[in-house]
């Protein structure tokens, strides 16, 4: 069905704002708050769906739904050694693994995406295939797990250092003894979700009002969002595990029916238990009436309910499972991932605990705003590359303080809204993380950014090999900055650039000595293309003498019975959120 609507400019003032252009599709309507959409959307599924497609049409045909139809394909295609065949190949897995996760969906959330495609005028089948993805890729980073025991090459794309990061404080830590729920959303689309990020207040004609952050086409709010009853949601994704079945209910789609239902932390609960997830979730619920916490672990055998005590008043969360259990189906494929998330975790709490009864909204949007420890960048730094989405939410007054920006959204300006009021709410005040010393560095990590986009979305070398290089001549101290450029250098032919922009990384050094082993390596593989069989050598054994990773100690292994040869360099992938790669 067809909802009649009229779609038209208009610049009418909304309470507590001056006037701006507005848009209108029927009970719904569109504004904007510098680069932040702000979407309201009212009515049944289908009708706030279609409300949603035909304000945001052209930025949700830009953004990440149609990005994620490709993106395993892309993934994998760059991975193995498909190549042209992948045309053919991943249609089917659409028609297969895409269609069996969607048929699982609720009628409520189908109703959705068929207004949304309606109202964008965009094919059904083709935003399906966006709006599983989530799932569809735990589902074959798994089988690839279970299949080659530590991941084919294909696994540098799957996991790619998804870090996102919670921290809640209430009572006794605040200043003001009120619930703060801070977030960042790492995910994939560093160069789309932020260009079209979207704050989203629906009005369903049943269960409670709630605000999702997001961006255009992302229609539920299963991800990051908080209801009018003082609840707030977020998720965290679980990657490095087998434990995935098909069957279940697809992620974002139950967080939407929390939202919608939940009144506490029961209900959230209850809602949770009575669901079996496809992949390996944790759902961070909190009720800012009660000022408590929930963080519900998942897979499909296992759901685990943890809540805070009343002696507590902080908690962290990064993606590492709490329950023992869970924990023992998490494998340990790639080792930087597992120091920057353990590291990460570590980094939370002590922030929660170095501003103990002083915390406000501002101190939590500067905990999303750190960079960790200034040996290396990307160590145990909370505002990664692929930080594309920051909130800090207020549950009590149902307030939310948005980041702006490009990634990392953290390290730009927080603008505050409001549930109760469904607008952009400008006498909170805004936050702002960081000041002007940290320009040079955020310069330095920008050009990386661009990096990142032009190798891994782009799938353009040349361009991110010219952004590595500003990043390293911005930060010249930045080791993992050294190893990427190196590491382009290497793959784009260059060998004599690659070899001695890792004997800088090497003379730098790092916190982490299984990263110093791996620059090795590479430095080893540099000198084999250059014809330096000695210098490779000692640089293989060097590498084995180090503490390392095991896939480093077996890839020196290698280069002691065989030079490297540039062929080989062509076939590696690198992972740029952390700056390694994890197959060498």
């Amino acid at each position: 069905m067809m909802q009649p609507h009229e779609d038209h400019d208009a610049r009418t003032p909304r309470t507590g704002t001056s006037a701006r252009p507005e848009r209108r599709s029927g009970a719904g309507s569109l504004t904007r708050v510098g680069d932040i959409r702000v979407l309201r959307v009212k009515g049944s599924s289908y009708d706030m769906g279609y409300q949603h497609g035909a304000l945001l049409a052209e930025e949700i045909a830009r953004g990440p739904i149609p990005y994620y139809r490709t993106y395993i394909e892309q993934i994998v295609k760059k991975g193995t050694r498909l190549g042209p065949a992948a045309a053919l190949v991943f249609p089917v897995i659409r028609q297969t693994l895409g269609r069996r996760v969607g048929h699982a969906m609720p009628e409520f959330a189908l109703d959705t995406i068929r207004g949304l495609a309606d109202g964008a005028g965009l094919a059904y089948a083709d935003l399906m295939d966006g709006c599983v993805m989530p799932d569809s890729l735990l589902w074959i980073a798994a089988r690839a797990m279970t299949m080659s025991g530590r991941g084919p090459a294909v696994a540098h794309r799957l996991s790619l250092g998804l870090g996102c990061t919670s921290a809640v404080a209430w009572g006794d830590a605040t200043r003001d003894g009120m619930l703060l729920h801070a977030r960042n959303f790492d995910y994939h689309g560093v160069g789309i979700w932020p260009a079209t990020k979207t704050v989203i207040f629906h009005e369903p004609d049943e269960g409670h009002a709630y605000v999702s952050v997001a961006a255009a086409g992302v229609t539920m709010g299963g991800i990051t969002a908080m209801n009018d009853a003082g609840i707030t949601l977020t998720v965290h994704q679980h990657m490095f595990t087998d434990a995935t079945r098909l069957g279940g209910t697809p992620i974002g789609v139950l967080g939407d029916v929390v939202m919608r239902e939940a009144e506490s932390l029961d209900d959230a609960e209850a809602i949770l238990s009575a669901h079996r997830p496809i992949g390996c979730w944790t759902y961070l619920v909190t009720d800012g009436k009660s000022r408590e916490v929930l963080c519900f672990e998942e897979n499909p055998d296992r759901r685990v309910a943890h809540r805070s005590s009343l002696d507590d008043s902080t908690f962290g969360y990064a993606n590492v499972y709490l329950d023992p259990e869970l924990g023992a189906t998490e494998q340990n494929l790639y080792g930087s991932f597992w120091r920057h998330n353990q590291g990460r975790h570590r980094r939370v709490h002590q922030l929660l605990a170095d501003s103990d009864g002083e915390l406000d909204a501002q101190g939590m949007a500067s905990i999303l705003g750190d960079t960790g420890d200034t040996e290396c960048r990307v160590h145990n730094s909370i505002a990664m590359v692929m930080t594309t989405g920051s909130v800090v939410f207020r549950p009590e007054t149902g307030d939310v303080w948005v980041g702006t920006g490009d990634a990392p959204t953290s390290h730009g300006t927080f603008e505050p809204f409001n549930l109760h009021e469904r607008d952009h709410a400008p006498a909170l005040g805004t936050l702002t993380v960081g000041s002007r010393a940290d320009e040079g560095e955020r310069e330095a990590f920008e050009r990386y950014r661009r990096a990142y986009v032009a190798y891994l979305e782009d799938d353009d070398l040349p361009g991110g090999r010219v952004h590595a290089a500003e990043a390293v001549a911005l930060a010249p101290e930045q080791p993992v900055y050294r190893f990427v450029a190196g590491f382009m250098d290497l793959v784009s032919g260059d060998a004599a650039a690659a070899a001695e922009a890792f004997t800088h990384a090497i003379d730098l050094g790092h916190p982490d000595p299984e990263r110093v082993a791996g620059f090795h390596l590479f430095r080893g593989r540099a000198r084999d293309m250059l014809g330096d069989r000695p210098g490779a050598l000692r640089d293989y054994r060097t590498a084995l003498g180090h503490h390392a990773d095991a896939p480093v100690h077996q890839a020196a292994r290698a280069g002691l019975r065989r030079a490297f040869r540039a062929s080989q360099a062509k076939r590696l992938q690198l992972d740029m959120s952390l700056g390694d790669v994890i197959n060498p």
